[in-house]
């Protein structure tokens, strides 16, 4: 019967310590915020994470060819944090990353425009 109960408690000893050595590595202090949207047969990710002690903005477009040529900018309230002329990937999607400020505006604003014509597409999100 000791034994029985000496296993049960390195049982559940050894439980606890795996849960919580988990939940340590899972809470790793990242705050993600993600918006997912369509546009005109498209879909957008916009996604805002705090990173090693900074902010970054990530902006995906699954268009629907390779080698598309977008007019990207990606924006914190009013300030440009990036902005140019983009091409789609061999799988037709477009993936930018920008770093933004952490006592900024928690407005971000990514809007891609097809060079070839056509409405933009524009992703919001709030965090």
């Amino acid at each position: 019967m000791k034994k029985a109960l000496l296993a049960i408690v390195a049982v559940v000893v050894v439980a606890a310590v795996a849960l919580g050595s988990w939940t340590a590595f899972a809470d790793d202090g990242d705050n993600d915020t993600t918006s997912r949207e369509t546009c005109d047969g498209r879909t957008t990710e916009l996604s805002v994470e705090n990173e090693d002690g900074g902010v970054e903005v990530s902006f995906e477009l699954q268009s629907a060819a390779p080698g598309e040529t977008w007019s990207v900018v990606l924006q914190q309230g009013d300030t440009t944090l990036l902005e140019g002329e983009r091409q789609t990937d061999e799988d037709a999607e477009l993936d930018l990353d920008a770093p933004a400020d952490e006592n900024g505006s928690d407005e971000f604003t990514a809007t891609a425009t097809p060079a070839a014509g056509g409405e933009p597409c524009t992703a919001t999100l709030t965090r």
